[in-house]
């Protein structure tokens, strides 16, 4: 459903009880974007805060032409990278790829990319499992990842909004997916150990 016109003119009024009206509908979605980048739920939270702000003080700039929603969530997504940039200056270094270790298990050398697959498909993760896991790739790796895959977006655009290189912002991705790969490789042995009646929750 998309936001009416009508809501959209009132805001741009400064009226109240639109401004809440629109904070109610799309905080919550804002806030899983922002903790898409942010792991301290309160720095995601005062990340919407911020958005908000920035969108009910340039709302008069919307001219109607594509979609509000879409107009909102990009706000919201540079608000997150500009806290992330300004919170975590490591995660756009030059050096953050060479600088983290990994000191988690590795996937053995010798197991064919197949077998590993199979052994992930077969763990069934469900998608709040699958978060959980990309939350524990390191911040620059996560980041990259995100703005890649989910959000979409070009390595070039990438590199612009997180003030690195393209070439690093390709070596992140690369290496985002190969640590997922271990870390849900090394999450399935773990889930698939269990008896059933445990994996299935029950």
């Amino acid at each position: 459903m998309t936001v009416p016109k009508k809501i959209i003119r009132q805001c741009k009024q400064n009226k109240k009880k639109a401004q809440a009206y629109l904070f109610k509908k799309y905080a919550p979605e804002f806030l899983g974007i922002c903790m898409r980048y942010m792991k301290d739920k309160t720095k995601a939270e005062d990340a919407v805060q911020d958005a908000f702000v920035t969108i009910f003080s340039k709302i008069s700039q919307f001219k109607g032409t594509g979609s509000f929603e879409g107009w909102m969530r990009r706000i919201t997504l540079n608000t997150a990278l500009t806290q992330l940039r300004k919170n975590k200056k490591e995660i756009i270094s030059e050096k953050f790829d060479l600088l983290e270790e990994d000191s988690g298990k590795e996937i053995k050398k010798d197991l064919n990319p197949s077998d590993i697959q199979s052994v992930i498909e077969h763990a069934k993760f469900d998608q709040f499992e699958i978060i959980e896991i990309m939350n524990e790739l390191p911040d620059g790796f996560r980041t990259v990842f995100n703005l890649y895959v989910i959000e979409g977006l070009m390595h070039k655009e990438i590199a612009e909004k997180l003030g690195i290189n393209i070439g690093t912002s390709k070596s992140q991705l690369q290496r985002a997916r190969t640590k997922l790969k271990e870390l849900l490789y090394n999450k399935a042995l773990i889930k698939l150990r269990k008896p059933k009646k445990e994996r299935n929750g029950r």
